[in-house]
């Protein structure tokens, strides 16, 4: 892990201190933002419940410290409490003197569904689909000629007999898209014609929101000195112990497995509001995830190693950056500002946020407890309404 060559700490450090007209000159140059973009920020900011508290820009807030891929980003989310967006900046602050976070995907594919009432023998059917499989994703992508002229679309199938049904899945490639409408135009299409060759029932078709095709891994490290610079009454290896421990419990409790891939997402959600993405499909594909193995898990991973904290964070990202409400001003705004190229860029940048936001909460509930923090900026945050 090396630090990357243009380190933006100069314009990271101090900037939740200045006042709003420094933050967006800032914003300005740095994201290249246009005369439209300052507009609409300046028009949320006219907005009567608008509050300069907490790099609150607008139409969103602004958390900052994060390097992902050896890349730097201000980061925008959209959420009512102040404090998750100081968590996020705080834990991307540590992560940030080893050079950030860094994030891998093998695949993106969406998995849809079209469920028949079971009739005849079951590998007659399937032997039947598998010949006319050539013509089934081509009728599927007729429906979307465009994501499959840039290498996108339906890819593959499977089948599965289960109970008194015959369940087809549908394997697509969203490209920058999130792709349930993709993929549910297509399931449509290609369902009377499945439904013909083997004569059956068609209950229904519509996508998967599980996401086993869509995983992010991504880690970073944290020097364990930094934790006695912020805690110097307390001793580092009882604050790392508390840490490991608070993950061991998440591990073997669902009381507390729940709540900490909660804060994780309080992060990923606030991201994924501010560019127009579905937080709710996220949501359901982030907790079927951590329970696919049967049992409940935390979506994160802590070890020590050397002189280093070390975490890392596994889970489905479902990120876009094309197609529906990705594409309001807000959201384009939001992008802008990310300065993506891709969805997947997207994606790497969710999972630090969401590492982030996991390493600060579990930082202060072993440390100084969450509400200390927490309720400071909820009550200053009141104040200024």
């Amino acid at each position: 892990m090396e630090m990357p060559k243009n380190n933006p700490g100069d314009i990271f450090n101090g900037f939740h201190k200045l006042p709003l007209k420094k933050k967006i000159e800032i914003l300005k140059n740095f994201c290249h933002l246009s005369k439209e973009d300052l507009f609409l920020l300046k028009k949320y900011q006219e907005l009567p419940d608008f509050v300069d508290f907490e790099n609150n820009i607008g139409p969103f807030k602004i958390a900052t410290h994060f390097i992902v891929n050896q890349k730097e980003y201000f980061v925008p989310m959209e959420t009512e409490e102040p404090s998750v967006v100081a968590a996020a900046s705080a834990g991307a602050k540590f992560f940030k003197k080893t050079g950030g976070f860094f994030g891998e995907r093998k695949e993106n594919k969406i998995i849809g569904q079209i469920q028949f009432e079971k009739k005849g023998n079951f590998q007659k059917n399937k032997k039947i689909l598998e010949k006319e499989k050539e013509k089934i994703l081509k009728m599927a992508n007729e429906t979307n000629p465009f994501l499959f002229k840039i290498g996108g679309g339906a890819q593959d199938f499977f089948l599965k007999k289960i109970k008194n049904y015959f369940v087809f899945y549908l394997i697509v490639d969203p490209k920058d898209a999130q792709g349930a409408n993709i993929i549910n135009t297509m399931l449509e299409r290609i369902a009377p014609f499945i439904s013909k060759l083997t004569n059956q029932k068609i209950i229904g078709a519509i996508v998967s929101n599980f996401s086993p095709l869509r995983i992010v891994k991504l880690k970073g490290k944290i020097f364990l000195s930094d934790l006695k610079k912020e805690f110097p009454r307390m001793k580092v290896k009882e604050i790392v112990k508390r840490i490991l421990a608070l993950l061991e419990l998440a591990r073997n409790d669902i009381f507390r497995a729940v709540t900490h891939n909660k804060g994780i997402m309080n992060g990923i959600d606030a991201l994924f509001l501010a560019t127009g993405n579905d937080f709710r499909a996220q949501e359901a594909a982030v907790h079927s995830f951590a329970i696919k193995k049967g049992k409940y898990q935390p979506l994160t991973h802590w070890k020590i190693e050397k002189n280093f904290l070390i975490g890392e964070i596994e889970l489905p990202l479902i990120s876009a950056t094309v197609g529906g409400a990705t594409q309001t001003k807000k959201a384009l705004l939001a992008q802008k500002i990310l300065r993506l190229k891709s969805s997947q860029e997207l994606a790497f940048v969710c999972a630090a946020v969401g590492l982030a936001n996991n390493f600060s909460a579990m930082l202060r509930i072993v440390t100084e407890g969450i509400q200390k923090g927490h309720m400071k900026l909820h009550k200053e945050f009141l104040k200024r309404l």
